[in-house]
């Protein structure tokens, strides 16, 4: 991860990391088998989630944010959910299942490595770090924010993941910053930063991208982003217009 001081203008773009810079949807599935089958005693299958990839993609949509996910699709208590997330990094770092970087990430990012980069996730930190850095991707990232530094209780869609890394990477100085994600969760994220930022009288422009990089639709979402991306490169113009007048 680069550890160099952003520029001093406040622009920065956050990612999401699962889904949106890489493709993760098989591995995450199959880590999540392992660890239902841990805590249940119970085989992965009995749970219609975790039959198929599509089915997993699937209740990750449904479902607000992780802790959501665990507590709607598998009857977990909060006490369940608590010993899920403590589970995570060790079953991630021992499943082999590729992780491989969404076509067009490493193009988007060179063309904006002018600005700070960061990563907001409901992934752990490490798991990010490992992936980028064997993509030799890592260098692009000035702050990577995974799901243990934040509450358990301010997970996303709540915004504190994604205060404090626009926080690290600008200090709230004047400027916008980019938001993309590929769930509903995301853009409510970037909206309820806009409204705490708009309620500090903080003067920054917080944009929700989508990413919608494997066709999804907004369709059915609560809130709309500011502009839908339907590939990587897409990113460059929308962050151009802001920053560059491009």
């Amino acid at each position: 991860m680069n550890q160099s001081d952003p520029p001093a203008a406040g622009h920065a773009v956050i990612w999401d990391f699962d889904g949106t810079l890489v493709d993760s949807r098989e591995k995450n599935l199959s880590v999540t088998r392992e660890i239902i089958a841990t805590i249940t005693a119970q085989s992965a299958d009995a749970f219609d989630a975790l039959t198929s990839v599509a089915s997993y993609k699937a209740a990750t949509v449904r479902a607000r944010n992780w802790r959501d996910l665990y507590a709607s699709e598998f009857g977990f208590a909060e006490e369940d959910i608590d010993q899920a997330g403590a589970l995570w990094t060790e079953y991630q770092h021992r499943d082999a299942t590729a992780t491989p970087i969404i076509d067009g990430i490493h193009d988007t990012l060179r063309a904006l490595d002018h600005l700070p980069h960061g990563i907001v996730s409901q992934n752990a930190k490490a798991i990010i770090s490992s992936v980028l850095d064997a993509s030799d991707l890592g260098d692009h990232f000035h702050a990577i924010i995974g799901y243990e530094e934040v509450a358990m209780t301010a997970q996303k869609p709540a915004p504190d993941g994604l205060l404090h890394c626009i926080e690290r990477l600008t200090a709230f100085r004047l400027g916008c910053v980019f938001y993309i994600g590929d769930h509903e969760g995301d853009t409510l994220c970037a909206a309820h930063a806009k409204e705490e930022v708009a309620a500090r009288g903080l003067p920054v422009e917080v944009v929700a991208i989508a990413a919608l990089f494997e066709g999804e639709t907004t369709e059915t979402w609560s809130v709309m982003p500011d502009h839908e991306a339907r590939r990587p490169q897409d990113v460059i113009n929308f962050v151009q217009r802001y920053v560059e007048g491009g």
